[in-house]
Parts: C-alpha cells; structure tokens; sequence
C-alpha cells in the first residue's frame, strides 16, 4: 500500500526569504523493513499546498496505485482551469 505525502520543491532563489518559487508535489512511498521506496513522483504541481494536501488525503482515502498518480493530477489539473 501506498502512502501519498506532499514534497516541497525549491527553486534557486537569491532571495532565500522568498516563498515565491516554492512549488510542491506529490509522491507515493512505502515503508519497508526501515526503508523509505518512493515509488512515483509528480513535481512542480502547484504553489497551493492547501489543494495539494487535499488531493494527497483523498488518494491515500481510495488507496489508489501509484500507477495512476500522473493521471488524476492530470485531470485534477484539468478540472480547476
């Protein structure tokens, strides 16, 4: 079973006080045996982490497989244009 979290993605700022190039993204992990096997990852989603734990919750609510994760981001995507 997978375990969706929402990971931070930073650009390289000189302005290290600013929070305007942090975009955040989802990955599907499990643990095994002690050890953490990211099994897919979708970066650079969105600046809205409030949307994004949501999105996260709900995949982890509906077990979905990590197979899928590209498309639903895709569609959830879609859908909020």
């Amino acid at each position: 079973m997978a375990n969706y979290v929402v990971i931070r993605n930073n650009d390289v700022s000189p302005d290290k006080n600013s929070d305007k190039n942090t975009a955040y993204g989802i990955c599907a992990c499990s643990l095994s045996n002690g050890v953490l096997e990211i099994q897919c990852c979708v970066n650079d989603i969105s600046d809205d982490l409030t949307w994004l734990k949501s999105l996260s919750t709900r995949l982890n609510d509906n077990d979905v497989d990590p197979i899928h994760l590209e498309n639903i981001v895709e569609d959830e995507l879609y859908a909020i244009r």
